[in-house]
């Protein structure tokens, strides 16, 4: 298993806290291949893609339009 994570110094948090999960571009429960774009994360005006860390069966943890920070894991690819 492998998480999907929103990764650090992707914006200044100083300034902006939060993002939002913009789009989720595979359905939960969806096979995936390493390297794709799984998501999008909004954060003010910029949208930042978000790519699977391995091949596997997408499990979404934060639904389009949950907020996020950096470090958060919004979903896991289990081995298919």
């Amino acid at each position: 298993m492998a998480d999907i994570t929103v990764p650090q110094g992707l914006w200044d948090v100083s300034t902006t806290p939060e993002g939002v999960v913009a789009n989720w571009f595979y359905d939960d429960g969806a096979t995936v291949a390493s390297g794709v774009t799984v998501a999008e994360l909004m954060v003010e005006k910029s949208t930042f893609d978000i790519a699977a860390p391995g091949s596997g069966r997408l499990r979404i943890v934060v639904p389009k339009d949950g907020t996020v920070t950096p470090g958060t894991v919004i979903g896991r690819i289990d081995a298919a």
